[in-house]
């Protein structure tokens, strides 16, 4: 299988996260599309050097959700591109789960669609309890196989068991704020459960 890292929100830290795993494991890594003038995969590459990057299958200009953005571009954003037969790639998704993508098709309906295991990725804020909560009952509805979650920012002890408490969900990590994200990367280790799915 693969392992979708997927956000609870925009700029839930997803790219961070994917970076800190590549950092550790040789593997590839997917953002299956790109909105705006960011790129998400040269982020990887520089944080990640020995990854290998697969192109993204859409690169649209404006910063909106996939389905918004192409409908400006005038780009028709055909899905069965995002199926791939290979596995133990990290994909990185673009928003939330719920993003959509095509008329009939969301982020969620990609997770399953490239057989992964989700990684839930939450950034420090509030808010964040309610977001993570919906994010693993709406993946469970799925029946789609979560591995664990990971916050970026800080976050009190109490809250990261409230979160396990409530999602049944273990927190795996917690990458740090930090203005040296090669040092916070090659100080925190990357959890067996993440691993097991890469190699």
């Amino acid at each position: 299988m693969n392992l979708f890292i997927t956000g609870t929100d925009t700029d839930s830290g997803k790219t961070t996260v994917s970076s800190w795993i590549c950092s550790h494991v040789k593997t590839k890594y997917w953002k299956i599309i790109q909105t705006g003038d960011d790129s998400d995969s040269n982020t990887v590459k520089y944080f990640a050097p020995n990854t290998e990057i697969i192109p993204e299958i859409y690169k649209l200009k404006a910063p909106l959700s996939a389905y918004d953005a192409s409908k400006l571009e005038n780009t028709i954003i055909n899905t069965n591109k995002f199926n791939i037969s290979e596995d133990k790639i990290i994909i990185e998704g673009a928003g939330g789960i719920f993003v959509p993508i095509t008329d009939n098709y969301l982020m969620i309906d990609a997770i399953k669609n490239t057989n992964s295991k989700a990684l839930i990725v939450s950034r420090s804020k509030l808010g964040m309890i309610n977001h993570i909560l919906l994010t693993v009952f709406a993946l469970r509805a799925k029946e789609i196989p979560i591995i664990g979650i990971v916050i970026s920012g800080n976050v009190e002890n109490n809250i990261k068991q409230t979160i396990e408490l409530f999602s049944k969900t273990k927190v795996l990590a917690i990458l740090p704020e930090s203005n040296n994200l090669i040092e916070t990367f090659n100080n925190i280790k990357v959890p067996q459960e993440i691993m097991e799915v890469l190699l």
